[in-house]
């Protein structure tokens, strides 16, 4: 069914493209058709692919053919649609039409290679784009397209290789670069080549994506103060680069530096057009700040910018967890989880504001839910029995408690905790094997098992094995 478009030109700054989408989609629906030159029709196909409205390209490029049957952008846009409508086949053969009136075209030549890709074809795609190297100076997207080959082949080495070749004749080939450190992050060979991100930004120090190129890895290695250093350098050299000042944000978060965070996202969004996203992340860091009136106003601009972003949900719900409004929190949590039921977190979130309303039964269900999702979040583990110790129910808590230790064995917190949970149960024997096998693991944090026994006598009797386990300084 070809639906109107024009809402999608109202927005856009070029008259004639309004004026022609209304005509064209006019003409569509009466099949009167008048004359259109072959400008209009080559933009027209690309804007409708652009904006995901496949059969209205294809019409364009159809009509468009029809008076220009050897117009280059038609026959390509006509390709480009079938490979979104995953026919493959069809893309090849105006892919090799258009190869026939052009057959150097690097355009061509690339996007050939990719229908080959596509099709499974990896090595009659690399001949053709290894003869085409010699046809073309444009040698950086030939190089690319060959590296997304071998990484399609499960050849990485060679893809990065080729990926290297691509930057090595333009520089600015940004996507060669994520290509590149993903590969390098696959082979788990990051660390062998920073040299090669280096050698980078010496070659050329006012380059702001080989400066960003470098952070990038950094914060792949969490090397966060040398990323952070990197990406201050790529912000310097171009103050207007949204995405340094993004994953600036990001490094600073982690390393907990929030102001900076703060104010690198608050510049993201400055510099581009607000997004779910960028608004989510500036709510964590004011949630990090403890300040949940700012906290909240951002995560609601997020979820106006699109109502489908359950992050901005859960967000919301976080922060009025944290303001002890249970029942609000709770509305928010579950549009989360409608969004995504495979969020551990989400129904962690859930499970903890179930249990301060009360509602026992159905915080142990999203308790159960978490931990299935993620048997290695120690937060699940640890509330979930709490809600039990909180019960009374001694025995059920250290079920939850040893089934935890099955999964994270080495976590000395949960052994703190099957010890506290068999002391109030009577098991003082089993107690004391815990809480020896948790000093051994972690004598720092024993101060936390004080905190469940207010009787001066029990805690006195903890103070003694735990002496016998002091560290000798």
């Amino acid at each position: 069914m070809l639906n109107d478009f024009n809402e999608n030109f109202e927005e856009s700054n070029n008259p004639k493209l309004k004026d022609s989408a209304r005509l064209f989609e006019k003409m569509l629906k009466s099949n009167n058709f008048q004359y259109l030159d072959e400008g209009t029709y080559e933009m027209l196909s690309e804007f409708y692919l652009l904006n995901g409205k496949i059969e209205l390209a294809v019409r364009a490029c159809e009509i468009g053919l029809e008076s220009y049957p050897y117009s280059l952008e038609l026959l390509l846009n006509k390709a480009q649609a079938h490979i979104v409508n995953t026919e493959y086949d069809t893309a090849l053969e105006f892919v090799e039409k258009a190869g026939t009136f052009y057959p150097s075209d690097t355009e061509v030549v690339c996007l050939k290679g990719t229908v080959l890709n596509l099709l499974g074809s990896y090595d009659e795609a690399l001949m053709l784009l290894e003869q085409s190297l010699s046809l073309t100076e444009e040698k950086d997207n030939i190089y690319f397209q060959i590296a997304q080959t071998y990484q399609n082949k499960g050849d990485y080495r060679n893809a990065i290789l080729n990926y290297k070749y691509a930057i090595e004749e333009n520089t600015s080939n940004e996507i060669a670069f994520y290509e590149l450190v993903f590969c390098l992050e696959f082979l788990d060979d990051l660390e062998n080549s920073l040299g090669y991100f280096k050698g980078l930004v010496d070659n050329d120090p006012y380059s702001h994506f080989a400066w960003f190129c470098l952070g990038m890895v950094y914060s792949r290695l969490n090397k966060y103060e040398e990323a952070a250093q990197a990406y201050d350098y790529s912000v310097v050299v171009k103050d207007n680069f949204a995405s340094g000042w993004f994953n600036l944000g990001h490094t600073y978060m982690n390393l907990e530096v929030f102001d900076k965070a703060k104010e690198a996202y608050s510049k993201t969004l400055a510099l581009e057009e607000p997004s779910a996203e960028v608004y989510t992340y500036l709510g964590a860091v004011y949630e990090k700040l403890n300040d949940w009136d700012f906290a909240y106003k951002n995560y609601k601009l997020a979820t106006d910018l699109d109502d489908y972003w359950d992050e901005a949900w859960y967000g919301m719900s976080s922060v009025l967890f944290e303001q002890e409004k249970w029942m609000e929190s709770v509305h928010f949590v579950k549009k989360a989880i409608k969004l995504n039921e495979d969020n551990a977190n989400y129904w962690l979130l859930l499970a903890d504001t179930e249990s301060k309303l009360g509602n026992i039964v159905t915080s142990i269900d999203a308790y159960s839910k978490a931990s299935t999702l993620d048997q290695n979040n120690l937060d699940i583990w640890l509330n979930w029995s709490l809600l039990y110790f909180e019960q009374k129910s001694y025995g059920e808590a250290f079920q939850i408690i040893y089934d935890a230790i099955a999964e994270l064995p080495d976590e000395a917190e949960l052994h703190y905790r099957a010890a506290t949970y068999l002391i109030y149960d009577g098991s003082y024997n089993e107690a004391y094997k815990y809480l020896q096998d948790a000093l051994s693991l972690n004598y720092e944090i024993h101060d936390e098992i004080y905190e469940f026994f207010p009787s001066l006598d029990t805690q006195k009797a903890i103070f003694k094995l735990i002496e016998q386990y002091k560290p000798i300084k």
